[in-house]
């Protein structure tokens, strides 16, 4: 894995900037993943509406889902998408792992990932332990897709923050008794990685593991303050 210092920081699409897509998610989508290529001219219209056609399939090839998901288009006019449906608990209590939600390209080459941190009975979870692991996941996720062929990429992630979100330890067999929230007044507050270095294109294979960690110790620090 190469890192190399970048001049200005990039224009990324984020989240919280998008009112729609915070209307559509009403707070269940906190996680978010980007991947921005460098000097990448973007696509034209007719490009990005083919990789759209493309993109359920994409998805369904990385095997990252069941075969009896079914995936939702998204679009708009600057990016094409699709949403994951959340598989279903076995009790309205159970404790839920983290997985993907969305999938979205945006017409500046930019591709982003969101998903549900996991949660109990007593709300989403930032667990200092299963975000490098969730974020190492999105990042291959994001390389099976086969769409982003840059050389040099910038990575960055973000967690909006819930009412009832908290620095804890999940566990997937119970849900806890008692919790810690993050603060009154901080729901609703974006926490988020600022890039300041590119990496190779291995950042969404083999060098996930090694890009993670520090995305995700970023956003366990900021959510402590």
């Amino acid at each position: 894995m190469a890192f190399a210092k970048i001049v200005q920081q990039p224009a990324l699409h984020w989240s919280s900037n998008d009112r729609a897509s915070q209307a559509a998610s009403d707070g269940n989508f906190p996680l978010e993943l980007h991947v921005l290529p460098l000097d990448f001219p973007g696509y034209s219209a007719r490009e990005l509406d083919q990789l759209g056609a493309s993109l359920m399939e994409r998805i369904r090839d990385a095997r990252m889902i069941g075969s009896d998901v079914a995936l939702n288009p998204i679009r708009s006019d600057g990016y094409v998408g699709a949403s994951i449906p959340a598989s279903r608990p076995r009790s309205w209590n159970a404790p839920q792992e983290g997985e993907a939600a969305e999938c979205r390209l945006y017409k500046a080459g930019q591709l982003s990932m969101r998903a549900t941190l996991p949660r109990d009975s007593c709300g989403a979870i930032l667990d200092p332990d299963a975000p490098p692991q969730q974020l190492a996941g999105l990042l291959r996720f994001a390389g099976t897709l086969n769409v982003v062929q840059a050389d040099r990429i910038v990575v960055a992630a973000g967690v909006l923050t819930e009412t009832l979100m908290s620095v804890d330890t999940f566990d997937p067999r119970r849900s806890r008794q008692s919790y810690q929230p993050i603060g009154p007044g901080r729901s609703g507050r974006q926490l988020r990685t600022e890039p300041d270095e590119s990496v190779t294109l291995a950042a969404l294979g083999a060098g996930a593991a090694e890009v993670a960690p520090h995305l995700a110790q970023v956003l366990i620090l900021q959510a402590r303050r």
